[in-house]
């Protein structure tokens, strides 16, 4: 009976530590929080699993939980996306095409071809020949202007606005992040479109200048916040194109409030705006419009097949 138990024991114990202990296969690109990472020049992520789409607005695993609603403010269709993540990297960026060519692509197309389980148009960064553009910390284009806002993410996924960028205000916030002409350094991501909308938690501008954004008019738009650490929100207004009265930017901000963010920062709108989740086009669908973009901002999964 000695024999027995003790067999009896031990094999308790293995089967303890099969469950407690990962294996290999698990352990692998584990940082030291314990979160799987995505390789910041990998040009895509890892698919998601298909049963982790739990419902039409939800996606949850063990890296990755984004929720779909809709709400109404001012005679106008919104969509939101809340979006919790296990690992910086997973907050990533994605191009039509090599950087210095013209190609466009709907956001859909590039979403798909980057695993992405949510993805939103970005600055659309061939509309303009200035600005700064960084993408998973490669620098291409390195010619900030007073004219616009940037959004900086950094290797903790965290926004970093800067107000009016010229380049007497860029570089030396740029230099202190380990960022050089090659490269970002801590900084993995920025974008060049704006402005600001919420900045430490509160509206960012007194008023919003008419540039590109059309800040006085009636318009369908998309932009990102951080409302925490690895937390983030993305929303799209309707506009007169799918029956909604539309937002100016102003009123955007004031709506964005209400979410607890401390950045909030102001994409390209218009027909560009586009929301994807499932692969799927959500908003805007009345207009039967899709408009082909340079870039796109995504979230995905972080779990190895």
């Amino acid at each position: 009976m000695g024999k027995v138990l003790r067999g009896a024991l031990l094999t308790v114990v293995i089967i303890l530590l099969m469950i407690l202990v990962p294996s290999p296969a698990l352990t692998e690109g584990l940082d030291a929080a314990g979160a799987l990472s995505i390789p910041i020049d990998a040009d895509k992520a890892y698919p998601a699993i298909e049963e982790n789409y739990v419902s039409d607005t939800e996606y949850r695993d063990e890296t990755l939980h984004v929720t779909i609603e809709k709400d109404e403010y001012l005679e106008t269709e919104i969509w939101i996306a809340r979006v919790k993540i296990a690992h910086p990297s997973q907050l990533r960026t994605a191009m039509a095409g090599r950087y210095g060519t013209k190609r466009t692509a709907s956001v859909a197309t590039m979403a798909k071809r980057s695993n992405a389980v949510l993805a939103i148009n970005g600055d659309y960064y061939n509309f303009i020949g200035y600005g700064v553009v960084l993408r998973q910390g490669h620098m291409y284009r390195h010619r900030p202007i007073i004219q616009y806002d940037l959004l900086l993410i950094d290797d903790q996924g965290d926004f970093h606005p800067v107000r009016e960028a010229s380049m007497e205000v860029f570089n030396p916030i740029y230099e202190s992040f380990g960022g050089a002409w090659d490269g970002g350094g801590r900084l993995v991501n920025i974008l060049t479109f704006g402005p600001v909308l919420i900045m430490d938690g509160k509206l960012a501008h007194e008023e919003f200048k008419s540039r590109e954004n059309g800040a006085n008019k009636l318009a369908q738009r998309m932009v990102i916040g951080q409302d925490g650490p690895l937390s983030y929100v993305c929303v799209s207004s309707e506009g007169p194109e799918s029956g909604s009265r539309g937002l100016k930017l102003n009123e955007l901000a004031e709506y964005m409030l209400g979410f607890g963010c401390h950045t909030v920062y102001n994409l390209d709108g218009g027909n560009s705006s586009t929301m994807v989740f499932h692969g799927e086009k959500i908003n805007s669908l009345e207009t039967k419009k899709v408009r082909a973009v340079s870039d796109i901002i995504y979230f995905a999964s972080a779990m190895q097949p």
